[in-house]
């Protein structure tokens, strides 16, 4: 179950980098919003993947479709690619990775 959410959360993550946008996200809330999503996205990966090793490899490659993502955005009318929403989606997945070792540490989810 815990996969299954966490593949539905990267599908609304994926509509929601894809979609055309009327306006400009507001700073500094758009850094804040991807720094959140992706935490959350890091915890999610978390309960769905438990070890610690197959975690770290995920969280990576969560990182690098996070890059994916801004780069098609940089094709799409109406969005562009921004090297800072890909750094706080960096941030947002470390702080997802740090809570989730505080809570889980050593546990079985």
């Amino acid at each position: 179950m815990s996969k299954l959410v966490l593949l539905g959360y990267a599908g609304l993550i994926t509509y929601a980098s894809v979609r055309p946008m009327d306006s400009a996200p507001l700073e500094p809330w758009d850094k804040v919003g991807h720094l959140a999503i992706y935490a959350i996205f890091a915890l999610l990966a978390r309960r769905a993947v438990p070890p610690l090793k197959k975690y770290t490899y995920l969280c990576i490659a969560i990182f690098i479709y996070s890059g994916v993502l801004e780069t098609v955005q940089s094709q799409l009318p109406g969005r562009a690619m921004s090297e800072y929403d890909l750094l706080a989606n960096g941030i947002g997945i470390a702080i997802g990775f740090y809570i989730s070792k505080k809570i889980f540490n050593g546990q079985h989810i």
